[in-house]
């Protein structure tokens, strides 16, 4: 292994110890799902690895591969529910991870990487692949539909 591959190596070993734990609960926030959380995350970093020093910015390709391998692990999943026309049920969640739940998967992604994982919109949009005014839109309307949903279920 030279130098190179060296440091590209530590570098997403570092960013997997300071980042990996946040990722993972976003990708959960987002998806509901443990298993696709898990898998998105070990994926998206083994992959980071494989890359090497050809990645400019780690952090940011890690976040939004991640965010990608668990939207097909999603999509995945749907197509292959359809095919066998079973029920999907799923433990009821409480609190705040049930009232994500009931967002639209762009409203939910918007406030989980805004609020929870403080990006900017402009990176939230590259993490996406969407634009900075389409996020604004869904996050303004996630917040909306949220406090809705949370106030809802105090009464």
């Amino acid at each position: 292994m030279g130098a190179s591959q060296a440091e590209s190596t530590a570098a997403v070993e570092r960013i997997y110890r300071e980042h990996g734990s946040r990722l993972w609960w976003a990708l959960l926030a987002w998806t509901g799902d443990r298993d696709v959380a898990t898998e998105a995350v070990a994926e998206s970093f083994a992959q980071a690895l494989g890359r090497g020093d050809a990645l400019r910015d780690p952090l940011a390709w890690i976040w939004k591969a991640a965010f990608r391998i668990a939207a097909g692990e999603m999509k995945r999943r749907r197509a292959t529910h359809q095919l066998l026309d079973a029920p999907y049920e799923m433990e009821e969640p409480t609190g705040v991870l049930e009232a994500l739940r009931r967002l639209s998967p762009k409203q939910r992604a918007a406030v989980v990487l805004f609020h929870y994982c403080g990006y900017r919109l402009s990176e939230i949009a590259e993490i996406l692949g969407s634009n900075r005014a389409t996020v604004s839109v869904h996050l303004s309307r996630g917040r909306r539909r949220l406090r809705a949903i949370l106030q809802e279920e105090e009464q």
